[in-house]
């Protein structure tokens, strides 16, 4: 596999001649290792294409643009003969649908908008139903009965994730307050980690012990945030928030905590946490390379992202591509939480149960999440 940055579009045209496939990936903002939605997406699509090249050449083209540019950027690389490409993100739907038309003989997939060409593949996720999983886990466990949310851009996906984190955590707990802030309203919004690290320092301050990012880039400060703060003093809690026994109260009881953790936050301290999203974060709240400690991520929303973009690839070589439009959520497994060997400690047994039969009612239709861009 070779990875050709597309900035060079005649190292592009040479390279693609001679190649048995050429598969591209065009992001809009946020980084190109964002850790999140991006990334998700670039490891999807190289993990296609590591497992393909044993028997095809397939070289990978990447362009790291803007929404201004990104139009440009996907002409150039389907002029190149390229046979796939991957769109990542809403903010290039006017491009996809112009150059999409111009070269009806690429596959393009595009993530989290619509374009009506029969070329374009558009999946969009139902993010509000893992945002509701993880919003009951929140209420479930958050001691200070305050959870909080930092989205990037304010925009009716975010929003979606919001409402749908909202009302898991009311589920669980009518009584828990949920405190909601975002970015900024233009796409800097996706890369602007100081912004939501000062974010995550306000909610702390009213009292929020979870916070859940869905911001992109943006993120890596809320993460940034709590491995460096790590923990609240209950003492010091705001005058209308009383510490609560939860679940979460008896796990922590029994789990070892890191020696800089002790260091810094001393007896009586509680641990802050947040929740990652799109690809598994998990181990990102491991502050001290010991998951047997207690760890600062206490899950991660999944949105497979990397499963749409690699059967993208595996479909353009089996020559069964269709375009059309694709929803993915808790049925079709396109949405989750991650469980692993960072955050199975800190979750009782009981309300992995309790999530596992919530799940299995949103699939069924008895328990309808609502979604924000629907209202």
């Amino acid at each position: 596999m070779r990875i050709v940055m597309t900035l060079i579009v005649a190292a592009t045209l040479s390279l693609a001649a001679a190649q048995s496939y050429v598969f591209s990936i065009t992001f809009d903002g946020g980084g190109w290792f964002d850790r999140s939605f991006n990334e998700g997406t670039w490891n999807g699509l190289t993990r296609a294409v590591n497992d393909l090249s044993a028997e095809y050449d397939i070289d990978v083209l990447v362009y790291n643009g803007t929404p201004e540019t990104a139009a440009d950027g996907q002409r150039s690389i389907a002029s190149s003969g390229a046979d796939l490409i991957v769109a990542a993100g809403f903010l290039q739907a006017d491009s996809i649908q112009t150059v999409s038309s111009e070269f009806p003989e690429t596959s393009f997939v595009l993530i989290d908008a619509v374009a009506e060409n029969p070329n374009v593949r558009s999946i969009l996720f139902r993010e509000h139903e893992g945002s509701f999983l993880v919003g009951y886990l929140a209420g479930s466990l958050s001691q200070t009965g305050v959870v909080g949310f930092v989205g990037g851009m304010d925009v009716p996906l975010i929003r979606a994730f919001e409402l749908g984190y909202l009302r898991g955590v009311e589920a669980a707990c009518p009584s828990c307050t949920l405190v909601a802030d975002y970015v900024g309203d233009t796409p800097a919004a996706w890369n602007d980690p100081a912004k939501a690290k000062e974010l995550s320092a306000s909610q702390k301050d009213r009292g929020a012990d979870i916070i859940y990012a869905a911001a992109g880039a943006s993120g890596n400060g809320v993460i940034e945030y709590v491995n460096e703060i790590m923990c609240y003093n209950p003492d010091n809690l705001p005058a209308n928030v009383t510490l609560r026994s939860t679940p979460l109260s008896q796990q922590l009881s029994s789990m070892t905590f890191s020696d800089i953790y002790q260091r810094r936050c001393g007896p009586g301290s509680q641990p802050l946490f947040f929740i990652g999203v799109d690809s598994n974060q998990n181990y990102l709240g491991d502050t001290d390379g010991d998951p047997a400690t207690v760890n600062h991520g206490l899950t991660s929303m999944l949105k497979r992202v990397d499963v749409a973009a690699e059967t993208a690839a595996y479909d353009v070589v089996n020559g069964t591509f269709s375009g059309g439009i694709q929803s993915l959520g808790l049925a079709e497994n396109g949405v989750g939480y991650a469980i692993d060997d960072y955050n199975r400690a800190l979750i009782p047994s009981g309300v992995l149960e309790e999530l596992a039969l919530i799940r299995q009612r949103i699939v069924n239709g008895q328990l309808v999440v609502p979604d924000y861009r629907s209202q």
